[in-house]
């Protein structure tokens, strides 16, 4: 939740986003022994020199993993990213006290007819995924393969044959700097934007593929022009049932067709028992919510606001979306974030029209 924050300093400042911002790559690294003793149980065949640069210390850490560059040829150099050992114990903890929480809450009345045990449940199952860095390994090669057409974006190759369940190996991309976006100039910075946009819209939309974890940490801008993506582990794969639904609600909710919005949700959930008395009234809120928002400019509209909004009605009427759609709100979320603070004149909802477009012609 820090790291998503951290994207969107138009909610809740410049300070606090940039103080949440050390959470997306500075966290305290793991001890230099703790990260040896990784390598050592792995069993794969590396090389002395792998180990002095792991004892060298990480070029960059996080809550799950550090990284550290590694060179196993002159000029071709590697990213070890070691999980920590303790957060295999600490992450299940941390996600099983969500769940209580989240079943605790659902025996409230104002909270007793919501998904939220099944919201929940679907983000700690995606958090504990981070754990496992041979799934993103094959994440990051399906997410290479997605995107292999687009010249402008790098994304780094996993080197298998030093990869698994606690450490990946992919290839080192130097030049990485999370200033770039900010001080490159304006020409280079928006087409970086622009292709960043154009990226998460084809993968969301077309392949259904939700690359989560959105912030300055993951997503860096080359001299060169160049999109650099990284880090998959939080990432998600939509069941093509759900990729349709999102991909028709956005649509009409860009286009400002309301009571189209209104039936593609409601062709997501039963409810609960009471709410045929409420079918009018949710569906005329979504209609008047969805039209709102498609007169408001650019400067106005909010995917966050859109969001809490569109769960009230949902809430006080009984009536609530598949709970997978939360991952590609919580991916445009950071991405509109990113573009209100570097490009905040693109129209980030009218970019998405070609691709919804091409995936409804694919339907």
């Amino acid at each position: 939740m820090g790291q998503l924050l951290a994207t969107r300093s138009d909610l809740i400042g410049p300070r606090l986003a940039h103080r949440l911002s050390r959470l997306q790559d500075d966290v305290a690294a793991m001890s230099g022994a703790d990260a040896l003793a990784v390598l050592e149980r792995s069993g794969l065949p590396l090389p002395a020199s792998a180990y002095a640069a792991v004892a060298k210390g990480p070029v960059a850490s996080g809550s799950i993993a550090c990284v550290y560059r590694w060179e196993p040829e002159p000029g071709a150099p590697v990213a070890l990213k070691i999980r920590r050992p303790d957060a295999a114990a600490t992450v299940p903890i941390d996600t099983a006290t969500l769940r209580g929480f989240a079943r605790l809450c659902a025996k409230t009345p104002w909270m007793r007819s919501s998904p939220v045990v099944a919201i929940v449940d679907d983000l700690c199952a995606a958090v504990l995924n981070q754990l496992d860095l041979d799934r993103e390994r094959i994440m990051l090669d399906r997410l290479r393969g997605l995107l292999a057409d687009e010249a402008r974006i790098a994304i780094p190759a996993p080197v298998d044959e030093y990869s698994s369940s606690e450490m990946l190996a992919m290839e080192f991309i130097d030049g990485l700097d999370r200033q770039m976006f900010a001080t490159a100039a304006p020409g280079l910075r928006d087409e970086g934007i622009t292709t960043l946009v154009r990226a998460m819209y084809e993968l969301v939309f077309i392949h259904g593929f939700v690359h989560i974890d959105l912030h300055q940490g993951n997503a860096y801008l080359l001299p060169d022009g160049r999109l650099v993506l990284l880090d998959v582990g939080f990432a998600h794969v939509l069941s093509d049932f759900s990729r349709e639904r999102f991909t028709r609600f956005f649509g009409g909710m860009v286009t400002g067709r309301g009571q189209e919005c209104a039936q593609i949700l409601l062709s997501t959930t039963k409810g609960a028992d009471h709410q045929d008395q409420n079918l009018d009234r949710f569906q005329a809120e979504i209609v008047r919510l969805v039209e709102e928002s498609a007169e408001l400019d650019v400067a106005q509209f909010s995917v966050p606001r859109f969001a809490a909004r569109l769960f009230q009605i949902q809430q006080s009427n009984g009536y609530y979306a598949e709970p997978e759609m939360m991952f590609p709100l919580l991916c445009l979320i950071a991405l509109e974030g990113t573009v209100n603070a570097l490009a905040p004149h693109m129209d980030f909802q009218i970019e998405a029209a070609p691709y919804i477009m091409a995936s409804l012609i694919e339907q």
